[in-house]
């Protein structure tokens, strides 16, 4: 009887046992609990890209309903600014340009499956607030003298359908280089409209210049 008691009788090895076995389903529930919960959460974030001090971060957010994606700016935790727009897929163009004085940050994302981040976005900090966005009049204004030019030297009559990707090249202390390339689909030389914006008076550009871009 002694015997018999005593293999019945909790070893430390079997204490461990058990707690380790207790222990694996109590996180097993847990984890299905937590599944559970954030199985209809509204976004995933797939990419984050972080200013030089860490205290800003710019974030994509793919969401599960139909054109409901965005990008999200954060300060610290806290959100700051969300931007409507197609991600893409994942591995497109993104890109964050931290201007020197903390006070913006330029964003590149690729609108389409080509290369060129063709969406440019301007964003005040800390407020969040977005000073030029896609499609709005300066983006007009770059394709209003992208096609003067187009037009005076005839290249569309040749060079067939026209492509303009704009992208935010780097800053100049607190000015915003920009480039709008204009790609044409029959000829393999492009061209580059090229100026520098102040984010304080976005609606004017400096410093325009035009180049040609070769393959």
């Amino acid at each position: 009887m002694a015997g018999r008691r005593r293999s019945h009788a909790a070893t430390p090895l079997r204490a461990l046992s058990k707690t380790i076995r207790h222990e694996t389903k109590l996180f097993g529930s847990l984890l299905a609990l937590l599944t559970a919960l954030t199985a209809g959460a509204e976004a995933q974030s797939e990419e984050k890209l972080f200013s030089p001090e860490k205290s800003y971060s710019v974030e994509i957010m793919r969401a599960h309903e139909a054109n409901s994606d965005a990008l999200v700016l954060f300060n610290g935790a806290k959100a700051i600014a969300r931007i409507p727009s197609p991600v893409g897929p994942v591995g497109s163009f993104f890109e964050a340009l931290w201007s020197p004085d903390g006070k913006y940050v330029a964003i590149n994302k690729q609108r389409s499956s080509r290369a060129g981040g063709d969406e440019m976005w301007i964003v005040a900090l800390p407020t969040g607030k977005v000073l030029r966005q896609p499609d709005d009049a300066f983006w007009n204004e770059l394709d209003e003298k992208a096609d003067a030019f187009i037009d005076e030297k005839h290249l569309s009559q040749t060079g067939g359908k026209v492509f303009l990707t704009l992208t935010a090249s780097g800053w100049e202390k607190d000015r915003l280089r920009f480039r709008l390339e204009a790609r044409l689909s029959e000829i393999e030389n492009g061209y580059f409209f090229e100026g520098t914006i102040d984010p304080s008076q976005p609606e004017t550009t400096r410093e325009w210049k035009i180049s040609k871009a070769h393959e």
